[in-house]
């Protein structure tokens, strides 16, 4: 609560002023190149707000003596054009004002601002967030909904983590700008 309370729309309006600029021009780029961008940005802050909150530690990357949320099975998946965005945002980003712009900001503003370069609506975002200092391999496996749940454990999956029916019908409504994998659904 008390970090939440520090956020705020201008948040790096003296220490990185030209943090959203840097993000769209880098995105739109992205983008132009590689339609499939937007929707795996968007599936990527989804996986990493569902699990644990929006911390990015669904960017950290595994290494030789400890996994990250990305060698889940459930991620296994996760797009490296959407990473590759990200990192090159990030490295903009750092040539301009390093150390300043954590990578959870930069996730949910490349999120809201792919999703607005495609025909989505503009929102606000408070700025503010911090990085996690940790990534479970395990989490995901267990916090992320499946393809193949019901819906009513789908309301239950959604209402643990605080969200409505409305809520869950517009975060699954969000996968329209997407593709899927044809063993997510094949069987059916």
């Amino acid at each position: 609560a008390a970090a939440e309370a520090k956020m705020s729309a201008d948040y790096y309006s003296k220490t990185c002023p030209r943090a959203d600029r840097i993000i769209a021009d880098v995105l739109a780029q992205k983008q132009i190149s590689n339609p499939t961008t937007a929707a795996g940005v968007l599936r990527l802050f989804f996986h990493d707000c569902f699990v644990g909150g929006c911390d990015a530690s669904v960017l950290v990357a595994s290494t030789a003596a400890a996994r990250s949320e990305r060698d889940a099975d459930v991620n296994l998946s996760l797009p490296g054009d959407a990473i590759d965005a990200l990192a090159r945002a990030q490295a903009a980003l750092e040539v301009e004002c390093p150390g300043v712009v954590s990578s959870a900001d930069l996730l949910a503003v490349a999120a809201r601002d792919l999703v607005t370069m495609t025909g989505g609506p503009y929102y606000p975002l408070r700025l503010g967030r911090k990085d996690g200092l940790s990534s479970s391999p395990s989490a995901p496996d267990a916090e992320i909904p499946h393809a193949n749940l019901t819906v009513s454990r789908l309301v239950a999956v959604f209402a643990a983590k605080g969200f409505t029916v409305q809520d869950l019908v517009a975060l699954s409504g969000a996968h329209t700008l997407g593709f899927s994998h044809c063993k997510e659904f094949a069987a059916r």
